[in-house]
C-alpha cells in the first residue's frame, strides 16, 4: 500500500514539472480605434482684440461769443446733418450786419461820385480846363472809392458769417451726447465744448495684426494671384463682450504703412455696418478675419493628439498594424480637429481610442475606422466602443 502511494506522489510531481516547463500564453493584442487624416477644405480665420471707434467724431464749439438762447435737441438722440442744435443771441451780430450794409451803401454813393468826377476830368484835361495834377487827384479818388467798396463788401460778408455762427447746426448725421451748456450760459470760442456728435452707421474697429500673420496672408494671396496683394476683401466678424456674434459682416479697409517696432504689429481697421446703432464707440470686441476663399489643409482629430516634453505627437498605425510615434507641427484648431502643418500625410491612420494601452512599436488590432462609411455593428465594433477615449486616464 505504501508503495502504491509513493508511485502516485511521484506521478503528480512529474506532471507538475511538465506543467511548469510550458510557455505562458502570449498577451492579447491591444484593440484600438483609428481615424484617417484627411485633406479637407476650410475657411482660414484669425482672431484679434479690437476697439470700436466712430467713423466721424465731431466736437461742437461756439465760434462767436454770446448768451445761449436755446438747445434744440434731446441728449443721446440721433440727429441729421444740418439740423439746428443751439442758437446764440443774434442781436449784436444782426446790428453789426446792418451797420456793414449801411457802410456799403455809403461806399457805393462815394464811388458813384468819384466815377463821375473822373469821367468829367478826362473830358476837360485835353482842353486845358484842368491841370494834370487835378486829374491825378481825381484818379486817386476814384481808386480810393473802388477800394472802399471792396472793404465794405468784406465787412458785410464777415458780419453775415458771424450772424450765421449764432445758429449751430449738426455738421454730420449721428448720435449727439450730453450737452455741456444750458440756455442762458455765456458761450464763445474759449468757453469749451458744447457737446459731441459721433456717426453711427457705419462704425469702425481698430486692431493690431501681427507681422507674421500679415506676411503670411500677403504671400498666400500673391502666390494665388499676383494682383491680389490687397487684403481689403477679407470679411470681418465681430464677437461682442457677452459672446454673441454680431450679425453684420464688415470689410477691412485700411492697413498701416509700417510695422510697430515695439510690438511687432501693424494697425488695421475694418468698417462694420451698424444700421440699428447696436455698436457704440469705445467697445472692445473680438475681431475675426475670415477669408472669402476656401483653402485646403490636413486635419487630425483632437482626440488623437498628445503632448510631452518633445511636443505634440500622435500614434499612427502603419501598414503592418504596428504603432509608431509621429511628432507634429500644429496649426489652428477648428471645432474638434486641429490643422497639421507637418508630421503627417493624408491617409495616415491615427489612434483615437485605446491610447493608454499602446506604445510605439507594439502590434495592434484595428477594430474600427471612424472615417470609414458606417457599417452594421459587429462584435469588434461593440468592443471598440467600450475602449476608453484619449485622456480618460492615460
Amino acid at each position: 500500500m505504501k508503495h502504491l502511494l509513493w508511485i502516485l506522489a511521484a506521478s503528480v510531481t512529474v506532471l507538475g514539472l511538465f506543467a511548469c516547463s510550458e510557455d505562458p500564453p502570449p498577451p492579447p493584442v491591444p484593440q484600438v480605434v483609428v481615424d484617417t487624416v484627411r485633406l479637407e477644405p476650410y475657411q482660414p480665420k484669425s482672431v484679434f482684440v479690437g476697439r470700436l471707434v466712430a467713423k466721424e467724431d465731431v466736437t461742437l464749439r461756439a465760434k462767436v461769443s454770446g448768451y445761449l438762447l436755446t438747445r434744440e435737441f434731446t441728449e443721446g438722440e440721433l440727429v441729421e446733418a444740418g439740423e439746428v442744435l443751439y442758437t446764440i443771441d443774434p442781436s449784436e451780430y444782426a446790428a453789426a450786419l446792418a451797420k456793414a450794409r449801411a457802410e456799403l451803401s455809403a461806399a457805393k454813393a462815394n464811388q458813384a461820385n468819384a466815377e463821375r468826377n473822373y469821367r468829367r476830368g478826362k473830358e476837360l484835361l485835353p482842353r486845358g480846363a484842368i491841370s494834370q495834377l487835378e486829374m491825378d487827384n481825381l484818379t486817386a479818388q476814384k481808386l480810393d472809392a473802388d477800394a472802399r467798396i471792396e472793404a465794405a463788401l468784406a465787412q458785410v460778408e464777415s458780419a453775415e458769417v458771424s450772424l450765421g455762427f449764432t445758429t449751430i447746426k449738426a455738421p454730420i448725421s449721428g448720435r449727439i451726447g450730453r450737452s455741456q451748456v444750458s440756455p442762458g450760459d455765456l458761450v464763445g470760442p474759449s468757453s469749451g465744448d458744447l457737446a459731441s456728435l459721433v456717426s453711427v452707421d457705419p462704425i469702425e474697429v481698430l486692431f493690431q495684426v501681427p507681422e507674421a500673420t500679415y506676411v503670411a496672408e500677403v504671400r498666400k494671396r500673391v502666390s494665388a494671384n499676383p494682383s491680389a496683394s490687397d487684403l481689403r476683401g477679407i470679411e470681418v466678424i465681430l464677437e461682442l463682450g457677452n459672446g454673441i456674434t454680431y450679425p453684420e459682416v464688415g470689410k477691412v479697409d485700411y492697413f498701416g504703412n509700417r510695422i510697430d517696432t515695439n510690438t511687432g504689429t501693424m494697425e488695421a481697421r475694418a468698417r462694420i455696418p451698424n444700421p440699428y446703432g447696436l455698436l457704440v464707440p469705445g467697445q472692445y470686441v473680438r475681431v475675426t478675419l475670415q477669408d472669402t476663399e476656401l483653402d485646403e489643409a490636413l486635419f487630425v482629430p483632437l482626440a488623437a493628439v498628445q503632448a510631452d516634453q518633445q511636443g505634440s505627437f500622435v500614434l499612427v498605425v502603419d501598414g503592418d498594424s504596428t504603432v509608431e510615434r509621429r511628432n507634429l507641427e500644429l496649426g489652428e484648431r477648428i471645432e474638434d480637429a486641429v490643422m497639421v502643418l507637418g508630421g503627417l500625410e493624408a491617409g495616415d491612420r491615427v489612434v483615437v481610442r485605446g491610447l493608454q494601452q499602446v506604445r510605439p512599436g507594439m502590434p495592434v488590432r484595428v477594430t474600427a475606422d471612424l472615417s470609414a462609411p458606417e457599417q452594421a455593428p459587429t462584435a469588434s465594433a461593440e468592443a471598440a466602443e467600450a475602449l476608453p477615449r484619449a485622456g480618460d486616464g492615460e
